[in-house]
C-alpha cells in the first residue's frame, strides 16, 4: 500500500513540476499572472513534500544491516507479522573475534593492554589462534576475585564462532632466545651438557646453562650460539670426539650404512 501511494505521489509531483514550467513560461511572456505562478510553486512544493514523507514511511519498512557480516538462520517466514523487538535473524561480523575471559586478581601487577594471547578451541585441536589484549576491566569481581579482560583475535578464515568455549593462554615477558629440544640435554650431576657437531663432523661436548622451559624445548642462556648444530638423537652412545652424521646426509654419504647413529 505504501509503495502504491508513493508511486501516485511521484506522478503528482511530476505533473506539478510540468505545470510549474508551463506557468513560468506563460508568466514570462505576460500570459499568466504572478498569482498563477505562486499557486504552481505551492503545488509543486506540496507534492515534493508528500513524496518525501511517503519515502520515509517506505524506508521504515526496509530492514538494513548496521554493518557488514554473516547472517544466521532466519527466525521468521514470509508473511509473518513482526513487531518492534522481534528477532528476524542474527548478524555477526566474525572477521575479528572479541574474546572475554577472567584472570585472578593476584596477577593484576603484570596485566596490561597489548599482551599476547594464544587461543585453543576443541573444534580445532591442532590450531592455535593468536591475539592480543585490548581491554582490562576497572573492577575486580568480589565473588570470584578475578578481573575481566578482553582480547581480539583475527579470524580471516571464519573458523572461530561467537559462543565457542576457548582455552586462553596469556603470555607475559616474551623474549627471543636460543632453545634446544629437551632430549638434546645430557645431565651430569647438577650440570647440563650438549653435543655440538664441529666442522669436521666430530662431537664436541659443551656445558650450557639453561633457563625457562616450554613443552619439548628448553632455553639456552649460555654455551651455544645461533647456528650451532646440536645433536638430538643418540647422545647416550656418543663420546667427545666421536664421529657423527648430520640428519639427511647419511644416505648421501654412506648408502650402505647400517643402523642409526648419532644425529643432529
Amino acid at each position: 500500500e505504501q509503495s502504491a501511494d508513493l508511486a501516485a505521489a511521484r506522478a503528482e509531483l511530476n505533473e506539478a513540476a510540468h505545470s510549474f514550467e508551463r506557468i513560468s513560461y506563460l508568466c514570462a511572456i505576460g500570459f499568466a499572472t504572478k498569482a498563477h505562478l505562486d499557486g504552481a510553486v505551492a503545488a509543486r512544493d506540496s507534492a515534493a513534500a508528500r513524496v518525501k514523507a511517503l519515502e520515509s514511511r517506505v524506508t521504515d519498512r526496509l530492514i538494513r544491516a548496521p554493518f557488514a557480516g554473516v547472517l544466521g538462520l532466519r527466525k521468521v517466514s514470509v508473511g509473518t507479522l513482526v513487531k518492534p523487538g522481534d528477532v528476524i535473524t542474527t548478524l555477526d561480523d566474525i572477521s575479528l573475534i572479541k574474546l572475554d575471559f577472567t584472570v585472578p586478581e593476584a596477577f593484576l601487577s603484570v596485566l596490561k593492554d597489548g599482551m599476547a594471547v594464544r587461543v585453543n578451541v576443541a573444534a580445532y585441536p591442532d590450531r592455535t589462534f593468536e591475539g592480543k589484549v585490548v581491554g582490562i576491566d576497572t573492577r575486580v569481581d568480589p565473588v570470584s576475585r578475578a578481573v575481566a579482560m578482553r582480547a581480539e583475535t583475527p579470524n580471516p578464515e571464519g573458523l572461530l564462532r561467537p559462543g565457542m568455549l576457548a582455552t586462553v593462554s596469556l603470555l607475559k615477558n616474551q623474549r627471543k632466545s636460543l632453545a634446544v629440544p629437551e632430549q638434546a640435554l645430557v645431565p651430569v650431576e647438577d650440570r647440563q651438557f650438549v653435543f655440538v657437531a664441529t666442522a669436521d663432523s666430530k662431537a664436541e661436548r659443551r656445558e650450557v646453562k639453561i633457563g625457562a622451559r616450554q613443552p619439548g624445548f628448553v632455553e639456552i642462556v649460555s654455551g651455544l650460539k645461533s647456528g650451532d648444530k646440536v645433536v638430538v638423537e643418540g647422545t647416550l652412545r656418543l663420546r667427545p670426539g666421536g664421529s657423527i652424521t648430520v640428519a639427511g646426509e647419511r644416505d648421501k654419504a654412506e648408502p650402505g650404512a647400517d643402523g642409526p647413529g648419532p644425529r643432529t
